[in-house]
């Protein structure tokens, strides 16, 4: 019997980025995957701000940025083919662009060449899970190589299901997905290009009502095509090349267009019932499927492995396994709210009723170039932030209030002065001080000062993800320590002093 600390079943994306973010704390690694070759053709399309901070984490969002394209926003074009911004995207609070094009295939392999050089990961391809077996304070699986073979009986002190939405994992935990599939189908189109399309500078979602329709620029060279079927409609006749051929021919001005694959696609929203069971997680698509019109698929299950990653490292160390509990009660209704907000995008683009569609133009024609719009387009996406959780306490109970739950601001490169664990931050001698005397190691937040300063903060400690503990003025230091050292383990905490 093999034993690891972390068994990752499924290795697509969100499987990937768990591994390396399990590297950087040295955990033992097992990630399997039943496929030979990881999926040669596109799926996710874009991904954003917050993920681009916890790809640098892990030393790579220069290298997911090349082969990328950035976007400037996103546009609703009306059915007399105006176009009204919906998503302006500006480097902001995050440190990065807020809506990047991607190539999936190119982001995983360099993904798994940086697996390739993590000692402490072990990747095998080829393995299928066929048993999960929970006894106290391990796991026990047995998988067996999809080529043939005998299985083999591999343990760990956690396993955690990144295995899609059709998921071994959480059949085997009888685990509820629950949810709705959307009535509606859709054709998607993926095309080499020669050169950006001038008629679709970023991505547009096209209201008309004979056939919604999205059109977006993907990584340099490429670009993706999504048509609308009618309920009970055949998709065949629009498969056909011909037909392919003339619906990608009305967005081109000259370019050139090789089309890779055409296929029928159905959306679903769906959660699953509960993401733990003992010592087994679910995560990405096992956990949640996610609507695609706000473009929060994969960055939904990287939000997954970053909020979870540092969280089972401490389990190892020491910490208490409540720690583990609060991954699912802060991921989840982030989530959801994305599920809302992608059903809502939907519900603008999918509509085929002519009122329905006027009703709409109208409203999206008459907020243009307004206040209103402009505060819609830059703050359409929820806030990263946590209503409860794993802080020294309960974040306030509205977003917009929150200093305890959010996301810590970079307007620079602020993390890579931080390092890996926990960190504090202080604008202010006396908070310093206090902040030393505890036994942590403190740095100056520079220009990302200015948010505490407008709270009428002097320091705050954050987590290893970024979001903020705890903060305060010079006085309320005793009590955020004591709080943090219930939750990080020693030899973590140590690391930070």
């Amino acid at each position: 019997m093999v034993d690891y600390d972390v068994i990752i079943c499924g290795l697509g994306p969100v499987g990937q980025l768990l591994a390396l973010l399990l590297a950087e704390r040295g955990v033992r690694t097992l990630a399997f995957d039943r496929e030979h070759e990881p999926y040669a053709l596109p799926r996710a399309a874009v991904i954003d701000d917050e993920v681009l901070r916890v790809f640098q984490s892990v030393g790579l969002d220069e290298a997911v940025l090349a082969d990328a394209q950035v976007q400037p926003g996103a546009s609703i074009i009306t059915a007399a083919g105006r176009p009204v911004e919906i998503f302006r995207s500006r480097v902001g609070r995050l440190g990065h662009p807020p809506l990047v094009s991607i190539n999936q295939p190119a982001m995983e392999r360099t993904m798994l060449a940086a697996l390739r050089e993590r000692p402490s990961v072990e990747v095998r391809r080829g393995l299928a899970l066929e048993t999960v077996d929970r006894r106290g304070d391990r796991v026990e699986v047995y998988a067996r190589p999809t080529d043939g073979g005998r299985s083999e009986l591999i343990s760990a002190r956690w396993l955690v299901g990144c295995d899609g939405a059709n998921s071994a994992v959480r059949a085997r935990l009888q685990i509820p997905f629950q949810g709705r599939t959307a009535p509606q189908r859709w054709i998607v189109v993926d095309a080499l290009v020669d050169r950006p399309l001038a008629k679709v500078p970023h991505p547009h979602f096209v209201g008309r009502a004979a056939r919604p329709m999205v059109t977006l620029p993907m990584s340099p060279g490429r670009h993706r095509w999504e048509w609308m079927l009618h309920l009970g409609e055949d998709p065949a006749p629009y498969l056909e090349p011909d037909a392919v051929r003339r619906a990608v021919g009305e967005w081109l001005d000259g370019e050139r267009a090789e089309i890779e694959r055409a296929v029928v696609y159905t959306f679903h929203t769906r959660m699953a019932a509960r993401w733990r069971r003992g010592r087994v997680l679910l995560a990405g698509d096992a956990a949640h499927l996610m609507p695609p019109f706000a473009g929060q698929g994969f960055s939904s299950g990287a939000r997954d492995a970053g909020n979870l990653a540092w969280k089972l490292a401490a389990a190892l160390e020491g910490a208490p396994l409540s720690l583990i509990d609060s991954y699912e009660r802060e991921r989840r209704p982030h989530v959801a709210a994305m599920q809302r907000l992608a059903n809502l995008i939907g519900g603008l683009v999918q509509s085929t009723s002519p009122w329905r569609v006027r009703a709409r133009d109208a409203w999206l024609c008459g907020i243009d170039g307004t206040r209103m719009q402009r505060l819609l387009a830059e703050n359409v996406k929820p806030l990263p932030t946590y209503g409860d959780g794993a802080f020294a306490k309960r974040p306030a109970r509205l977003s917009v209030r929150r200093s305890v739950g959010t996301l810590f601001p970079q307007t620079g490169r602020l993390d890579d002065d931080l390092g890996a664990g926990w960190a504090a931050l202080a604008c202010d001698e006396a908070s310093e001080v206090a902040l030393r005397a505890a036994g942590l190691r403190v740095l100056d937040p520079g220009a990302d000062g200015e948010w505490l300063r407008d709270r009428g903060l002097t320091w705050a400690i954050l987590r290893p993800d970024r979001y903020v503990f705890a903060c305060g003025g010079p006085e309320d230091v005793g009590g955020a320590v004591q709080a943090c050292r219930r939750i990080a383990p020693p030899t973590r905490w140590a690391a930070v002093a």
